[in-house]
């Protein structure tokens, strides 16, 4: 344990210098998140009440709803259907990072690697309500 401690002191001063940025995550904009959306997810995924895409689930009002539930989708993975997860900033966040990761056995085959261009798509998706 006495070997442990210098590390555990060290992590938490260099957590405690960390400027709020680091730890924050990049600032969302909501619009380049929308025009990221249109060129990368619309063409499998809809955001509009009636009409759009059917390849992949609506994403109207996401956030908040669980996985694998959007009653006029039907072709779910069982995985996804399984995950137990309820879409969230967070979880949508992770789950982009690499969508096999997180649901092995999704369909989802698009992933965003970089953090501020993630960051801005799900903070549209956030911005998506169901009227």
């Amino acid at each position: 344990m006495s070997a442990i401690r210098p590390l555990l002191i060290l992590a938490a001063a260099v957590a405690a210098a960390a400027p709020a940025s680091c730890v924050a995550g990049p600032k969302p904009d909501v619009e380049k998140g929308k025009a990221t959306f249109g060129v990368m997810c619309s063409v499998c995924h809809s955001t509009v009440p009636t009409g759009g895409p059917t390849v992949a689930p609506n994403l109207l009002g996401v956030v908040g709803r669980k996985a694998g539930s959007q009653p006029d989708y039907t072709q779910y993975t069982p995985a996804l259907k399984a995950s137990g997860i309820t879409w969230s900033v967070k979880t949508l966040n992770k789950f982009l990072i690499a969508p096999w990761e997180t649901v092995p056995g999704t369909a989802m085959p698009m992933l965003i690697p970089d953090d501020k261009t993630r960051a801005d798509v799900v903070a549209y998706l956030a911005t998506l309500k169901k009227p």
